[in-house]
């Protein structure tokens, strides 16, 4: 499966060589591989580690191959982004699983699903 090319008109940004014409070429490249935010469904706490499940959502297969999903997610506790090694993802065609393998905050006990922002190339199934 083929990656699928980005949608976006070139014109005669690289002829000018403008500002305007570049920042907007620059912003559609953006909007093209625009970054989706969610919220987990639900979280569990082993011990101080949390795993994160997002049900219903799924990765966008037609923009890209998912080979490392960690690749194409990050995570952020109370607006933290968290480094790629304290976590692993696991995905099916229903949901995407995070498992923390490193205790992430002092008092997990009091984080909630709401304290966590999960973006990357996702997207709610239809």
């Amino acid at each position: 499966m083929a990656r699928k090319k980005p949608n976006i008109y070139v014109g005669n940004v690289v002829k000018k060589r403008d500002r305007l014409s570049f920042k907007n070429f620059v912003l559609e490249i953006i909007e093209d591989t625009f970054i989706f935010e969610f919220t987990p469904t639900s979280i569990s706490l082993n011990g101080e580690l949390f795993t994160l499940v997002l049900d219903g959502i799924q990765f966008v297969y037609e923009d890209l191959q998912v080979d490392s999903a960690i690749d194409y997610l990050d995570v952020f506790l109370y607006g933290v982004q968290q480094p790629k090694d304290r976590y692993s993802v696991t995905f099916d065609e229903t949901s995407v699983t995070i498992s923390f393998n490193q205790s992430i905050t002092l008092q997990p006990d009091l984080v909630v699903k709401e304290d966590f922002d999960v973006k990357g190339k996702l997207k709610e199934i239809e």
